[in-house]
This record gives structure tokens, sequence and C-alpha cells, in this order.
């Protein structure tokens, strides 16, 4: 088991100094090793967030990343993080969250999402997870109540806590949806209460971390959320005044607010979580087009159309890109293949053409490997400068 006392000394110095940790998606094995050497290199802690669709343990049938297992993931991360910098943070662990449909296309029920999401759990628990983000919200677009929600949210609680080795994870804790524009702070204060409420009646501690809308949202390749606009949004308080507002009731009830969904943000509001002292954010999908980008660049630069063809009508035809798109979008096929081949790096058929990819252009001195993982890591970089991991 990590030595949590050595991470909570590791991320008391980070707050001191106002750095935001950031948390990276792992969404391909470049991504995730690039995300272990710069945490070793930096020294300081970065977070592999891998949410269950993302990572599922092998008795639910593993992940699209890789198709690695949980039991797979944990052993490559574990065994290449010779300095124990690399905090493991399931992200979106809660029903419905892995899959929302059973085979005959029909929403499964509350009771069986609730047992996969232990199963799940479960699983973390015993492999070490370093932190567990309980978040039953999907169930608000399944006719759950509010108050459903955070029962469920209680019910995950309660078990995690009472399994062995429950005790010493860090929980993170969520019960709305991804909003571009956030509660009014009275409202997340109202919302956290009712929560702190049913914990304390279950004799289960507060969270470490509790997920609070800063006004992001992801959509296509932007954030269109309010934190990075100046725009007046109906019915939103200026980023200015709402978050210092959340971060007082966080720090009222001794947690420490995690923001979601900082991908895309402009350099101006990456520079603003330092100076509002914003301790930790998630960004997953932007690293994934990165990468991607890179991928159909490269191709297209060294004339390999048959890979941009075959890659493209893989991704175009799955359509995982479908749940990204903004009403009325104008998104092209190219913007299509940009936001979702990251879904498809490990298709048998796709890491095939990216191996003979990779083979064909080191024929004209490119080395394919190298200008990927440069990409990401250009991609991670912009965040670790603005949430002062350098300097």
């Amino acid at each position: 088991m990590k030595d949590l006392s050595r991470f909570e000394s590791l991320y008391s110095s980070m707050r001191d100094e106002r750095i935001t940790m950031l948390g990276v998606g792992p969404m391909s094995k470049r991504i995730v090793e690039e995300t272990i050497l710069l945490a070793n290199q930096l020294k300081f802690p970065i977070a592999l967030i891998p949410s269950r669709r993302q990572i599922e343990c092998h008795d639910l049938g593993g992940g699209y990343v890789e198709s690695w297992s949980t039991e797979e993931f944990v052993k490559f991360v574990r065994d290449r993080d010779y300095g124990n910098y690399v905090i493991l943070s399931r992200d979106h662990s809660g029903p419905w969250q892995f899959k929302m449909f059973d085979d005959a296309q029909q929403v499964i029920s509350h009771e069986s999402a609730m047992e996969e999401a232990k199963i799940s759990l479960a699983v973390d628990i015993e492999l070490d997870f370093d932190i567990l983000h309980l978040d039953p919200s999907l169930g608000l677009n399944l006719g759950r109540s509010e108050l459903g929600v955070q029962e469920d949210l209680i019910e995950l609680y309660s078990f995690c806590f009472g399994r062995r080795g429950g005790q010493s994870i860090t929980y993170e804790v969520g019960a709305d949806e991804q909003s571009m524009v956030p509660d009014l702070p009275s409202i997340a204060e109202e919302k956290f209460q009712k929560i702190a409420n049913q914990l304390k009646s279950q004799n289960l501690p507060l969270p470490k971390f509790y997920v609070l809308q800063t006004g992001t949202k992801v959509k296509e390749t932007r954030n269109i959320g309010s934190f990075s606009t100046h725009i007046p949004v109906k019915d939103m308080l200026s980023p200015s005044f709402q978050i210092p507002e959340i971060l007082k009731i966080c720090e009222k009830f001794g947690i420490l607010l995690k923001e979601h969904n900082a991908d895309y943000l402009p350099d101006e509001s990456l520079r603003w979580h330092r100076l509002f002292g914003i301790p930790a954010a998630n960004v997953a999908p932007e690293f994934g087009v990165a990468e991607t980008r890179s991928l159909l660049k490269i191709a297209g630069e060294t004339k390999e159309n048959w890979f941009i063809e075959l890659f493209g009508e893989r991704v175009i035809s799955k359509k995982r890109w479908e749940k990204w798109l903004m009403p009325g979008s104008a998104a092209t096929d190219r913007d299509k293949i940009e936001i979702a081949g990251h879904y498809h790096f490990a298709d048998e058929e796709i890491k095939e053409a990216i191996y003979k990819l990779e083979s064909k252009i080191r024929s004209k001195s490119f080395d394919l490997d190298k200008i990927l993982r440069k990409s990401i890591r250009e991609s991670i970089d912009r965040y670790l400068r603005y949430f002062g991991y350098y300097g």
C-alpha cells in the first residue's frame, strides 16, 4: 500500500505554494507513460484519473484504453512509478458510469447499476487506489431524484468505508451534473450540508475533495463553460466572485474543491487557478485529442493517406464522437475523427495500422513514437506550467 502520509505531506506543500494538482485522463498508453515520467521528473504528485469506461476490472470486462483491466492498469503504473509520485484516482465511479444499457438496449436497473459500481469499487480498494470519486449523478438523467442520488452516494461511501482498506482511502464526492453555469454559492452550500448531515448520521467522515461546479464544460474541442468567458451569462455570477465564494464554502466544511472538465481552458483561465487557490483540477479528452491530431498530421505530411482513410472510417462509423457534439453542430468529419480518435487506439485493426504507419515513415526518417510523445507532453506541460509545477 502506498504511504499516504507521504502523499499528504507532498500535497500539503503543494497547497501551501498554491499549486493546483493536475489530474490526467489516461486516454492512451503513451499518455499514461508520459504522466508517470513527468511526475517523477518534477517530484510532485500528478493524478491519473481513469473513469470506469476507460479502465474497468477484469470481472466486468475491462475498459477501452489499451483494453486494460483495472488489475493490469494498476500494475503497469506501479511498476513504472519508481518515485511513487503518481496518484491513482478513480474518476466517476457510480451507477451507470460503466454501461447504461443491457444487451436488449434497456436501461440497466438501479439495483444492477449499484451492484456493478460496488464490484468495481471493491477491486479499486483491493488494489490500493489513492482516491475514489463517488459519483451517482447520472441517476439525475434517469429519473432519480436529487435526494435519491444523495442516498446512492451515501450507500457507496458506506460500502467503501466498510471494506478492509476502505478507511485508508481518500474520498472525493459529487452528486451534480456537470454544468456550464454553476449553482449559486448558497445552493451549493445547502446541497453539501445535506450530504454532510447524511454522512454524519452514518458515522462516516467528510470526504477530502468535493466536486463543485466552477463553470467548466467540454463540448467538441472547446470549453463552453462560464469560467473562460468574460461575457455575462444569464443566472450566472461572475467567476471572479463565484469561485472565491465556493472556496469559502469548502473551507467552512474543512474540505477541498475539485474541479472537473478543465480541458481547453485558455492560458488566462489556467493562470487564475493558482490565483484563486483551486486545489485540484482534472483534464482528460484534450490530451487524447492532442495525440490524435499529431497522428493525423504526421500521416498527412508523409503522404500516408491510406492510414487517414482507414482510421477515419473506423472512428466515424463507431460514432463515439456523438456525445461530444453541440446541438446543431457544424463539425466536419475531420473534427469528429479528432474528437473521438483516442477511443480506438486499442482496436486491433487500428493498432496494426499504427504499427504499419510507424514502420513506413521510419524509412522516411520520421520517429512516430517520439513525435506523438512530444505532442502529449506539450499538451500536459501547459497545465503544469500554469498550475505551478514549474518554478
